[in-house]
């Protein structure tokens, strides 16, 4: 999908988080939660359907449990919205050869209204993050991959307990 993020290496246990650095990351991330990539006319996709066609363009075509999983959805919601992506004509469901599973894939407009709003939304990015700079990005991007990557294991781990 993207080129990987540079991360830091440790090799030592990390320092446990203070309380006011909780609460202070807690803000944040409700304060980026809220925003919303609407303000722009010229976006075809909402929200869930762009996620999903993220994941079939970038990644191929996916089975709605795949696709429940990785956008960490219960199965009735990622239903509905791929039902919605597919009544406007952005995907199809195909038959997986060998299995009862059916596939959802983009359809060349899918994959088009995908590649578009992908455009604008990297470009209002853009916009945002050059006034950072690129050793602020670098940072920041490999900081989001670095907690990405521990919620995806707390995720693990509690579906692995039950």
């Amino acid at each position: 999908m993207v080129d990987p993020v540079p991360r830091a290496e440790s090799t030592s246990v990390p320092t446990p988080v203070d309380d006011q650095t909780l609460r202070s990351l807690s803000h944040e991330l409700i304060r980026l939660g809220r925003r919303r990539d609407t303000s722009d006319p010229s976006l075809v996709l909402d929200g869930s359907a762009y996620k999903i066609l993220w994941l079939v363009v970038e990644d191929g075509p996916q089975t709605l449990r795949d696709l429940a999983q990785k956008l960490q959805l219960e199965q009735s919601t990622i239903n509905r919205q791929v039902h919605a992506v597919i009544a406007r004509g952005f995907a199809e469901r195909s038959s997986e050869p060998g299995s009862a599973a059916m596939l959802v894939e983009a359809t060349a407009a899918g994959e088009a209204a995908y590649r578009s709003d992908s455009q604008v939304r990297t470009d209002g990015l853009r916009r945002i993050v050059d006034t950072l700079g690129q050793d602020a990005a670098v940072l920041l991007a490999g900081g989001l991959a670095e907690l990405n990557d521990a919620i995806d294991e707390a995720v693990a781990e509690k579906t692995a307990r039950g």
